[in-house]
């Protein structure tokens, strides 16, 4: 048997991609799936900013640029900072990656080290406790349920750092839940952490997919936190840029040098053309999010409307932002289709791409196996028709 490294050989595929790729495989089979798994807005790329590519692609702007990006895309991620956080940031405390995943796992993988404690609130983005896990560390899951609408309380937090925690990752909008959290809630999050030193890591992607308003920031609303602070942010959900992979992080300078260094080994450079179009993403006109944002939120309304309608999905809290509800299906477990058992939500995932053609991801991998997560980031028409499928395959379920 092929001998690999122990903590490669660990590390499990994505789940939220393996279900996007099974889907796409059963696409090009010929089966008519209809996809509420992917994690990307169905939206193009706003003109303005394909044109930028184009520009830069024509001035012949495809050589190597500086590792942590060109100094022009630095200023632009300062000036979104500033402008949508109204946080300070030099261009030597910014990092510009392959998406804002690398830029995560290079900090991570920089900052700790074995025997080191991450804190992850649960449900959680797949690939934190990966990221984690590569850089020798240990993920502290702490769960946050339903009844605090999956927002992480202060006390919990307060009790579960050790001597060993030395970072926590936040998420909001969170995905997979779609929970957001408020001034009040992130004032009290940050009294318990401004003193003890341990790194603040605040993952931003969905910052402008909020239904209600933006939250403030919370290293804005306690700037001590930044000392010890990470943002992570992505140009992939607010431009609908997915597959343009730049993404960025910013910090203290000598985290965020030591984050380049990794990058500088391991990959180089995000793509030339990519970073001459998010300069133009980050410091053209901003209207493009307002249709967009009001898209989701017409979606957000219909799918809680008819998850609540099946038998079984369970949803309390309407999500606050991101583009996903995660209804609790504990009631269908145990449930049986033939001779099969649905044990969990990956079970549940799996019959019903089967039986209805629709592709979810079951939570097991969020930390919630009694869940499901559904994106919403298709049309109308798609989400009633999904919907309609999955209606019909749960009423063949025996329980």
């Amino acid at each position: 048997m092929l001998k690999l490294n122990r903590r490669i050989a660990a590390i499990k595929p994505s789940a939220t991609l393996a279900a996007d790729a099974r889907a796409t495989e059963m696409k090009l089979a010929g089966i008519d799936v209809i996809s509420l798994g992917a994690g990307e807005p169905d939206f193009d790329t706003p003109e303005r900013i394909k044109e930028a590519a184009g520009k830069a692609l024509a001035a012949g702007q495809t050589k190597y640029t500086p590792v942590g990006g060109t100094a022009a895309l630095k200023n632009a991620i300062k000036l979104k900072l500033k402008r949508d956080n109204n946080l300070d940031y030099e261009p030597g405390e910014i990092i510009a990656s392959a998406g804002c995943k690398q830029a995560e796992a290079n900090v991570i993988a920089a900052l700790f080290d074995e025997g080191d404690e991450v804190i992850i609130p649960t449900p959680a983005w797949v690939s934190f406790a990966a990221m984690v896990s590569l850089a020798g560390a240990e993920s502290k899951f702490v769960p946050c349920p339903e009844r605090t609408g999956f927002l992480l309380e202060p006390e919990t937090l307060r009790r579960a750092i050790t001597p060993r925690t030395r970072g926590i990752i936040l998420n909001s909008p969170s995905n997979p839940t779609g929970a957001v959290y408020g001034p009040e809630q992130l004032t009290a999050i940050a009294k318990v952490l401004v003193d003890t030193g341990i790194w603040v890591m605040s993952d931003d992607v969905y910052e402008h997919i909020v239904f209600d308003g933006l939250a403030p920031h919370i290293f804005h609303l306690e700037p001590r936190l930044k000392s010890h602070g990470i943002v992570f942010n992505s140009l992939s959900k607010t431009y609908a840029m997915t597959g343009w992979r730049i993404g960025f992080a910013a910090g203290p300078k000598e985290a965020i040098a030591a984050a380049g260094r990794l990058q500088s080994q391991n990959s180089g450079n995000p793509n030339s053309i990519a970073q001459a179009a998010a300069i133009e993403a980050l410091t053209g006109p901003q209207d493009e999010l307002k249709p967009m944002l009001e898209a989701f939120r017409k979606r957000n309304a219909l799918v809680v409307e008819r998850v609540r309608r099946i038998p079984g999905f369970k949803l309390p809290n309407i999500p606050q932002g991101a583009f996903y509800v995660f209804p609790n299906v504990s009631e269908l477990l145990g449930s049986r289709f033939g001779d099969k058992e649905i044990t969990d939500g990956d079970g549940l995932a799996v019959f019903l791409l089967d039986q209805a053609h629709v592709s979810l991801v079951g939570g097991n991998d969020f930390g919630a196996p009694d869940h499901v997560r559904i994106s919403y980031a298709t049309s109308m028409e798609n989400l009633n028709q999904a919907f309609d499928r999955i209606e019909r395959a749960v009423a063949k379920l025996k329980r």
